[in-house]
C-alpha cells in the first residue's frame, strides 16, 4: 500500500475506526476485533481515503491513532521496514505491541513464536533474548506455570515434576554407583548393537521401543545385571564421561539434557550433564527452529549467550524472498 493513501486519515478517524472494531482483549493484552480476519491472518477494515477506498489493517490504523504515522510510513511503497507483533498475534490492534524495525529483525523475532515465559518455585525464566542481544524490545509472551520445586529455591514444598522433554532419568531409584560394572567398551558394543538410524539433525536412535517417559531403554541382563539402563546413559559411558553420569545418579539436581530434545537420541554430541534448573530452561526451544535467510543465518537458542550454556540443537528452516513472518506487513 503506498504511503500517500493514508495521508488523508487523521488520528481522530483512525481511533474512531480502532474503537468501532475492537472486540475484546486476549489474555496476552491483544486487541482483536469480532471480524474474520484477512487471508493473511491480519484484521483489516475498508476505508474511505479522499476519492479512493482502502482496506488497511487494523493494526497500521492503532499506529495513526497513537500518533505514529511517520514510522508507519517507513513501512510502505518498498521500505524495508514492517511493522512487528511482539504478542506474535496478527490479528492484535494494540499499539503497545506493535513496533516498527528492520524486515531482518521482524523475521529474526519467528524464533520466539509460541515460546512462553517459564515461572517456577523461586525462578522465572524469559526465553527472548531480543531485549538484550540485539537492542530490540522484547516479544510479549505467555506464561507457563511450572509445578516444580527448583534447588535452592525459598519453598521447602515438595510438588511433582512434569514429565519435561529432556529430563534425565529419574533420581528417586537411581544409586550413584549402580553403573560401575559397565566399562566404556561394554557400552561402545551395546550401542553398535542397537544403532539403526541417524536422522538428519543428526540424532542417533534404535528400533528399541521407548518407555512412557520417552527414552529408550536396554535390559541389562547382557550385563550380568538386574534393571535396566537408558541408550542415552550408555552413549555417556562409552565416551568416558561416566563421571559426569554420576552426578546425575542418586539424590542429585543435576539432568542429562539433550540439546536436540529428542529423548530417543543416544548421540553423545547431543548429550550435556547440566542443572536441573537449565534443563528446564531448554524447554523453551522445544519445537523451534534454525531461521535460513539469504546468507543471514538466526539460531533462535540464546542459551550460550545468556547463561553460559551450549546451544539447543535445532532444525533449519529456510525463508525465501518474499516470505513475512511474525506480523509484518
Amino acid at each position: 500500500m503506498n504511503a500517500h493513501k493514508l495521508d488523508n486519515i487523521t488520528p481522530t478517524m483512525a481511533n474512531e475506526i480502532v474503537q468501532s472494531r475492537y472486540h475484546r482483549t486476549t489474555s496476552l493484552g491483544c486487541w482483536e476485533s469480532g471480524k474474520k480476519p484477512h487471508h493473511g491472518g491480519y484484521a483489516v477494515v475498508t476505508v474511505r481515503a479522499g476519492e479512493k477506498v482502502i482496506s488497511p489493517g487494523l493494526h497500521q490504523m492503532a499506529l495513526i491513532a497513537s500518533g505514529r504515522h511517520d514510522e508507519l510510513r517507513q513501512t510502505l511503497h518498498g521500505h524495508s521496514y514492517d511493522v512487528s507483533h511482539l504478542c506474535h498475534n496478527r490479528k492484535c490492534f494494540n499499539s503497545d505491541h506493535l513496533v516498527v524495525e528492520s524486515r531482518q529483525n521482524n523475521r529474526n523475532r519467528q524464533a520466539c513464536n509460541g515460546h512462553k515465559i517459564l515461572v517456577g518455585a523461586g525462578f522465572s525464566y524469559h526465553p527472548c533474548a531480543h531485549g538484550s542481544v540485539e537492542k530490540m524490545r522484547k516479544c510479549i509472551l505467555p506464561v507457563q506455570h511450572l509445578h516444580v520445586t527448583m534447588p535452592n529455591c525459598a519453598s521447602t514444598e515438595e510438588t511433582p515434576v512434569p514429565d519435561l522433554v529432556d529430563t534425565a532419568t529419574s533420581n528417586n531409584d537411581a544409586d550413584a554407583n549402580k553403573f560401575d560394572h559397565i566399562t566404556p567398551a561394554m557400552a561402545q558394543q551395546l550401542i553398535n548393537t542397537y544403532r539403526a538410524v541417524t536422522t538428519d539433525l543428526g540424532c542417533w536412535e534404535s528400533n528399541l521401543n521407548r518407555d512412557k517417559r520417552g527414552y529408550v531403554p536396554v535390559h541389562r541382563r547382557n550385563l550380568l545385571s538386574k534393571g535396566r539402563i537408558h541408550m542415552h546413559q550408555l552413549a555417556l559411558i562409552a565416551t568416558d564421561r561416566g563421571a559426569e553420569l554420576k552426578t546425575t545418579l542418586g539424590n542429585t539436581s543435576f539432568n542429562v539434557s539433550h540439546l536436540c530434545h529428542n529423548g530417543i537420541c543416544f548421540n553423545p554430541d547431543h548429550l550435556v550433564v547440566e542443572s536441573e534448573r537449565n534443563n528446564f530452561k531448554r524447554r523453551t526451544c522445544v519445537g523451534h527452529k534454525v531461521i535460513l535467510y539469504g546468507d543471514s543465518e538466526h539460531h533462535p537458542c540464546r542459551h550460550d549467550e545468556v547463561e553460559t550454556m551450549r546451544k539447543c540443537i535445532l532444525p533449519l528452516l529456510r525463508l525465501e524472498a518474499g516470505d513475512h513472518v511474525n506480523g509484518s506487513v
